[in-house]
């Protein structure tokens, strides 16, 4: 069996050889380092699925019961499938865009890695806060130092305000289980929650809440996150989107449906109102963005959006198809912004107004273009197909009213499609007359985030028989 442990030990000693490398004389590419780091890790975790995964613990300060362990909850795998390929998935584009400070990017980088794997394996809430915040603060630094000139410590400063501020409206939340069951431990916890009074119950709900309400994030504390994607390098957006987003619905299940659900269920509808409303707007929002990146961000409020609705259903298809989509939108998202990437590198723009026409200079781009925008669509045999029909389903069976929300799905169809149209298929502009195609290292890259959307797709069995609505 592979020890829980190695998964975010190999990371972090992978950090700490990049410290090292950069202090001597001759040195290695810190990005090779990373890449073995990346590669270790991703094949340490596909063989803990195949073989089993065990689980690691050491007790740190036993009077507030800190201890660092390490195990797999019921909802933790399709998360860790995120947390250990996407930031390995973005790691060329880091490469290609990377130009000043490597070492301590890929710092930042593989700690951010490390602290994701952490959090989704973490079954003491100490150890779980920590790593919580490694993430955030690896990525504050990541958007501050890395980003675009022009934005990048304005985007890196409004991230780290309003995450900080979820952070700590969970660590109250913490700090109350504590309190009134004396434990850390989550399973602990579980078996104790009914000694926590009532309005106590309402009190960490609210806590988790607004944590995973900036998270995700939902409206109104959703304006953080479209100025992080734009300024964040690409390797930076896919981490975001992929993985960082998934904190916020993590929590929710964790914490709210499962742990605290009938508190959830009490103010369920309100809920599933805020889900409705955050879908609408973000795809209006969505579609009146000229630069492609930042179209990108908005839809990803509108599919956190749907995740929201599914969670909220409290039923175990609507919860079910919130974590399939979860999983699928973190591939998905995660090769638009690679694409998105790709398109101001080889044209020097993103803005929609100023392309057109690139289907017959980047013809291979085009195929693997069609491919994302399509499966972002839910076309069946795509991964966000079952998804989306798993989550309206669950919402259809708790509030039939929440399938207004499907003029969401048709809004964003019309955006995606008219974006397509605007850089693919209008008449070529003279600026783009030089553009060449995408190398064959793109293509792999693309190919692999390909390859997960059309299994996940065809087979869903692989996502859906890899956890359960449990602690």
């Amino acid at each position: 069996m592979v020890n829980l442990l190695s998964l975010v030990l190999v990371p972090a000693l992978g950090a700490v050889a990049v410290a090292i490398n950069s202090i001597l004389p001759r040195r290695i590419k810190p990005e090779y380092i990373a890449a073995s780091a990346f590669l270790i890790t991703s094949a340490l975790f596909f063989i803990g699925v195949i073989v089993g995964f065990s689980g690691f613990s050491i007790g740190i300060i036993n009077s507030i019961d800190f201890a660092f362990t390490l195990q797999l909850n019921g909802i933790s795998l399709p998360f860790l499938l995120l947390a250990v390929t996407l930031p390995a998935l973005g790691l060329w584009s880091a490469v290609k865009e990377i130009n000043s400070g490597k070492a301590l990017f890929y710092i930042f980088y593989l700690l951010s890695y490390a602290s994701l794997i952490g959090v989704f394996i973490s079954s003491n809430l100490i150890a779980f806060f920590i790593f919580w915040e490694i993430v955030l603060i690896s990525f504050f630094f990541i958007i501050t130092f890395w980003g675009e000139e022009e934005t990048r410590r304005k985007a890196g400063m409004k991230f780290l305000i309003f995450t900080q501020f979820g952070s700590l409206t969970l660590l109250g939340a913490f700090i109350l289980l504590f309190i009134y069951t004396g434990s850390f431990s989550l399973g602990t916890i579980s078996s104790m929650i009914s000694l926590v009074p009532s309005y106590i119950s309402y009190v960490i709900f609210a806590f988790v809440l607004i944590t995973a309400v900036i998270k995700m994030p939902m409206f109104p504390m959703h304006s953080w996150l479209p100025d992080a994607h734009v300024s964040a390098p690409t390797a930076g957006s896919v981490l975001l989107a992929g993985v960082l987003l998934k904190l916020g619905g993590y929590v929710l299940i964790l914490f709210g449906s499962i742990l605290l659900s009938s508190v959830m269920r009490s103010i369920q509808i309100p809920l599933m109102l805020l889900g409705v409303f955050t879908v609408i707007y973000s795809t209006l929002a969505a579609s009146s963005q000229t630069d492609f990146k930042k179209m990108i961000a908005y839809s990803s409020i509108f599919y956190m959006g749907l995740v929201f609705i599914g969670i909220a259903s409290l039923n175990q298809i609507g919860e079910s198809g919130s974590i399939f989509l979860m999983v699928s939108h973190g591939f998905i998202v995660g090769m638009l912004f690679v694409l998105a990437g790709i398109l101001k590198e080889k044209t020097g723009t993103r803005d929609l107004n100023r392309l057109g026409g690139l289907m017959s200079k980047m013809p291979l781009y085009s195929v693997f273009l069609v491919l994302a925008v399509i499966a972002t669509l839910g076309v069946p045999g795509l991964s966000n197909f079952v998804g989306e029909l798993l989550v309206f389903i669950g919402a259809y069976a708790a509030y039939p009213i929440t399938l207004v929300a499907l003029a969401g799905v048709l809004i964003a169809t019309n955006y995606y499609l008219s974006a397509l149209k605007r850089i693919l298929y209008t008449s070529l502009k003279k600026t783009m007359s030089g553009v060449k195609d995408i190398s064959y290292a793109d293509a792999v890259q693309l190919s692999i985030f390909s390859i997960f959307i059309i299994i996940i797709g065809v087979v869903p069995i692989v996502i859906t028989n890899s956890f359960s609505l449990t602690i």
